[in-house]
């Protein structure tokens, strides 16, 4: 992979910097119940929800599983007990192998590195800062209610990137529709659960971050 023409690439957060899908699976069927059957049907369900934002989740969640509408203030319930869990479960999570030499290397190239993620910012900077992420970050923006295609947008204008000069590394279709939607190309990770299948106009799947970058030659 050519890196001469990118001069920013952005990283989703979970499942691309942070192995921590499993465990954020985990930790949404525990902000809906304590019954382990119910929990594992519900994180079932949510490793199929990639790249989707955590109010979205929650929503499907309820509609798919549950089956019943929410009670009254059951979402924001349901919002400040995950945003505990997922706190301390992506705080556990190991960080993806090779990921800051694949910062610090993208650093020599002078390629601004952006964390664009689902997870509410201030979350987000407490749970990198905790990985020692954020010093290896150039730009960090977080999301939540809102889908990751308005995030990438509102990136892309803030900065004023061109997004012929960006690159987007994702694991979800929602990473994939975002960057397609903003004229960004997209690099898929993937460890084997098919998510990309019969998806075009992507580089990968890669099995995860350092597949790409052994390809991209910054290991």
């Amino acid at each position: 992979m050519d890196l001469t023409k990118v001069n920013v690439c952005i990283f989703d957060v979970n499942g691309v910097l942070i192995d921590s899908n499993l465990a954020n699976a985990r930790a949404m069927g525990q902000a809906f119940t304590d019954n382990p059957l119910m929990q594992e049907q519900i994180a079932r369900f949510y490793l199929t929800l990639t790249g989707i934002d955590r109010g979205e989740k929650i929503r499907r969640v309820q509609a798919q599983v549950i089956q019943r509408p929410f009670a009254e203030n059951e979402f924001e319930l349901r919002w400040e007990k995950l945003k505990d869990l997922t706190g301390k479960s992506m705080s556990m999570a190991p960080l993806a192998v090779d990921c800051k030499h694949i910062l610090k290397a993208l650093a020599k190239l002078d390629i601004t590195r952006v964390a664009l993620s689902n997870t509410p910012l201030n979350e987000l900077r407490r749970i990198l800062a905790g990985k020692a992420l954020e010093p290896l970050l150039d730009i960090i923006r977080g999301g939540g209610n809102w889908p990751k295609t308005d995030s990438l947008n509102h990136l892309l204008d803030e900065f004023e990137f061109s997004p012929e000069t960006c690159l987007f590394i994702g694991d979800g279709k929602g990473d994939l529709w975002a960057a397609r939607a903003a004229g960004v190309s997209f690099v898929a990770i993937d460890p084997s659960t098919g998510e990309f299948d019969g998806e075009h106009g992507l580089n990968g799947p890669f099995a995860n971050l350092a597949e790409w970058g052994r390809q991209a030659g910054l290991i």
